[in-house]
């Protein structure tokens, strides 16, 4: 991780010996007293911490030095069938660490009807991974996250997105790039199960208004589709800017 990341705003904490957090500042950091490291507040700031005191108990002590503003999450929603839940994880943290906004996943009508009841999504351990990936990101926004019964609940969320585009290897006539303005604000992607769409569900697509895209010739895996997908709408709507860097 580049930052460790925190739920609620502190100007000092002691994080106990068992904590993952004080674990990763000892073993993977060595970070010694007077050390600096960086931590952020979840969808807050990013700040710059000083370790005041290493326990013999393993706690760690940490005091905030300074802040910034964090980049925050990006107008891009992700509409994925819901995949195996392997592929989903790699999704949610890869998302995640692109800056995402939202990601739906929905039961689609060619998906595996377990995964929905897989324990990444019954203990709720996919938070894990959002945090993991925004962590991995320097940066402290975490996406916003749903399961849907069926492809028509989720669209019915996504009507106010300007530019919703699915992606479809077999009947989409341009590729992403190519159906996306840079002067839209917001944009939500669709990607069907790792089976590909059905066709009632490309029927619901169309009738809702969703224009279909490629990512060119090349079959690939969900989650590479997804990344390949952000990264094209990311460039094409001017939503990834030069960082400016802070001396906190």
């Amino acid at each position: 991780m580049n930052l460790i990341l925190f739920d609620d705003v502190f100007r000092t904490i002691r994080l106990e010996g068992t904590d993952k957090r004080a674990l990763h500042i000892r073993k993977v950091l060595r970070a010694e007293v007077g050390t600096l490291i960086f931590l952020g507040f979840v969808n807050g700031a990013r700040a710059r911490a000083r370790v005041m005191e290493l326990a013999g108990d393993g706690s760690v002590q940490l005091e905030v030095i300074g802040t910034e503003s964090a980049p925050k999450c990006l107008p891009l929603t992700l509409l994925v069938g819901l995949p195996r839940p392997h592929t989903a994880k790699r999704i949610l943290f890869q998302a995640a660490s692109m800056g995402v906004g939202r990601i739906y996943f929905f039961e689609a009508e060619r998906g595996e009807p377990s995964y929905a009841q897989s324990n990444l999504w019954l203990s709720e351990a996919w938070k894990e991974h959002l945090w993991l990936g925004v962590e991995q990101s320097f940066a402290t926004c975490l996406p916003d996250v749903a399961v849907y019964p069926d492809l028509q609940t989720a669209l019915s969320e996504l009507f106010e997105i300007s530019a919703r585009v699915a992606l479809d290897n077999y009947e989409a006539t341009g590729g992403l790039g190519e159906v996306l303005s840079s002067k839209v604000p917001s944009c939500a992607l669709a990607l069907g199960a790792e089976r590909g769409w059905s066709p009632g569900e490309r029927a619901a697509l169309r009738k809702n208004g969703w224009k279909i895209a490629h990512l060119g010739s090349r079959v690939l895996r969900v989650e590479t589709a997804v990344t390949a997908a952000v990264a094209i709408a990311a460039t094409q709507l001017r939503l990834w800017l030069s960082p400016t860097v802070t001396e906190l």
